[in-house]
């Protein structure tokens, strides 16, 4: 997590230095990613139902072996990127990538050896220092490769101080990011019992606190070997309960504890297949974990790519085209500058001053916590693992009164169907599921015009796949008037076009309210091509925040905004204007 004037120069440099040389050290780990091996060799794992699967995994991941694992990760101090060539045996990142090393063998040892372990090695110049670094990663090899996707778990191991190429320093890194590599080692220790049917990879990048080398570095391996990965879950800072004095936007309130919640960040607009991919991971753990929990746990589907100046290892993965979102803590403790709060500090400890007295009065990491979000990647995991084959394609339209129909195409005829309609939401409004690849389906009306619509196959035991892109859907705006009351019809009437512009309408951004970032929508059903198009936004009182000049596609249009405020409760109004007209006014709320 690296403030972002840091984060640019940082991925220039690499992009003048470049990382090459890359290599895979185990050739048997890079066939099995490829594809290229005989899957009865590594089946000697457990066959279950997927949910039993789920149930085990919600009774096994273990809080004690997590917290085992973040304390060892601790006990190496610095985890600087160029300690790696240290000598050391007890400190720095060498020592730490040689524990996990040591580790994977370990558990594979476990499963019959089924779980395969070997370094990413790469040249790279970091903090003006050129050298071969490496990075550990295990491969559990699926038992089907008529799909020969795979799925990545990652979290980076390296840590740094408030200096980000001090390497004498003590930085600890636990909450960023022993906590989150601590969740790869406990996931790939409980998933590698079973059979799974696709291939699994657990990955401990380094060099993510200078520019993303470690996994820059895999993703373009990966995507110049023409790889397919599934899915990317990057796990950075994963433990985390307290809000510290200071965190990056969407922030919380200081001295709040959060441990029944977490965040998934994604990039794109809410159709993206990042943003399907974090529907999908909370679809999973709602109707499989979610009912069974001691602790049920929130999941809150983000609009931005991450917080506001920061960034973290999926990114390079989403760079080259692979579905990839960021899983982290509701709160932080430190805003990424090294001076407020412990993130990129030497106080990232397991425990903290948290009135700056001299002693350690309150815990920085909630093991409990720390477990239930491994629980939610492993499931997430687990489930897409089953590698049910997604319908062909299908077209939706909508028919009459709140109800569309849609003819699906599956070359597999798989026994039901899950059919997701969203609105103006970054979440499913539902899910539904079907036997039939004609369905048509009643969904509660709102005032959107629009409804998006995937689907996923449902395989005879209970799994979907994962989910298709969306179709667009349009409501006819009687209709949608006609299901809403009071302050709803209110809102349409204020959205109401103050220079009439046939087929281009505004909707209601989302989310509304926000927390730090939101979706201003348009819809153009016309053939017109407009050569001025500004989106506006002004506070409450008239100021100016912003005023961009953007361009105006057939369908539906949707434009970030992003703002990050002093924890008061703010009133926007932004306004669509083409060719020197008005088109209409919205309102929209920041949230505290």
């Amino acid at each position: 997590m690296k403030k972002n004037l840091y984060l640019i120069l940082m991925l220039l440099s690499s992009f003048a230095y470049g990382q090459t040389n890359i290599m895979v050290t185990n050739a048997t780990a890079d066939a099995i990613m490829a594809g290229n091996y005989t899957p009865s060799t590594y089946s000697s794992g457990i066959t279950a139902t997927p949910s039993a699967i789920s149930m085990d995994l919600h009774q096994s991941i273990s809080s004690d072996s997590l917290k085992d694992y973040v304390r060892q990760l601790a006990s190496f101090g610095t985890r600087n990127t160029n300690t790696v060539s240290n000598t050391s045996t007890t400190t720095g990142l060498k020592a730490a990538n040689a524990w996990v090393e040591n580790k994977f063998r370990q558990i594979s040892a476990q499963r019959n050896n089924r779980l395969i372990v070997s370094r990413m090695t790469f040249n790279a110049t970091v903090c003006s220092v050129s050298k071969v670094y490496s990075q550990v990663f295990a491969v559990l090899p699926g038992t089907d490769i008529t799909n020969k996707s795979f799925i990545l778990v990652e979290g980076h191991i390296d840590s740094r101080c408030e200096s980000t190429c001090d390497v004498t320093c003590n930085a600890p890194g636990v909450s960023d990011n022993a906590t989150g590599s601590a969740l790869v080692i406990e996931t790939a220790r409980v998933l590698s019992k079973y059979n799974l049917k696709a291939t699994v990879v657990f990955l401990l990048t380094i060099g993510e606190e200078q520019g993303l080398y470690g996994s820059t570095a895999f993703a373009n391996y990966t995507s110049s070997k023409g790889r397919s990965v599934r899915m990317v879950m990057n796990n950075d800072i994963a433990g985390t309960t307290l809000c510290g004095p200071c965190s990056s936007a969407p922030s919380c309130v200081a001295g709040n504890v959060a441990n029944n919640s977490i965040r998934i960040f994604s990039y794109g607009s809410s159709n993206s297949i990042h943003k399907q991919l974090a529907r999908y991971i909370k679809l999973e753990y709602n109707e499989q974990i979610r009912p069974v929990a001691a602790v049920p746990m929130t999941i809150n589907i983000m609009s931005a790519e991450d917080r506001t100046g920061r960034s973290s290892d999926h990114v390079p993965f989403r760079n080259k085209g692979y579905a990839a979102v960021r899983m982290i803590s509701q709160n932080e403790n430190g805003d990424g500058s090294g001076t407020c709060g412990v993130v990129h500090s030497i106080k990232d400890n397991e425990q903290i001053d948290t009135n700056n007295d001299g002693v350690m009065d309150d815990f920085s990491v909630d093991f409990g916590y720390l477990s239930r979000n491994a629980v939610i990647n492993a499931n997430a995991v687990a489930m897409a693992a089953q590698s049910v084959k997604a319908p062909t394609s299908f077209t939706a339209k909508y028919v009459s009164l709140n109800k569309v129909s849609l003819t699906i195409t599956d070359a597999s005829n798989a026994p039901g169907y899950r059919i997701a309609l969203r609105s103006l939401t970054n979440d499913w409004d539902s899910v539904y599921t079907v036997s039939t690849k004609n369905p048509t389906i009643a969904f509660v009306g709102n005032s959107s015009t629009v409804r998006y619509v995937s689907i996923a196959a449902v395989s005879a035991s209970g799994v979907e796949s994962l989910f298709s892109g969306e179709v667009t859907v349009n409501v006819p705006a009687t209709m949608a008037m006609n299901q809403t009351q009071g302050i709803n019809y209110l809102e349409r009437l204020m959205r109401a076009p103050t220079s009439s512009q046939p087929g281009v309408e505004i909707l209601k951004n989302y989310p509304n309210p926000f927390d730090e970032s939101t979706y201003m929508v348009l819809k153009n059903e016309s053939d017109v091509t407009y050569k001025d198009a500004y989106l506006t936004v002004r506070k409450g009182d008239g100021t100016l925040v912003e005023r961009r000049k953007i361009s105006i596609q057939a369908g539906i249009n949707e434009y970030l905004f992003s703002y990050k405020n002093d924890g008061r409760i703010e009133v926007f109004y932004y306004t669509f204007e083409v060719d020197d007209k008005v088109i209409a006014t919205n309102r929209m709320m920041m949230r505290h």
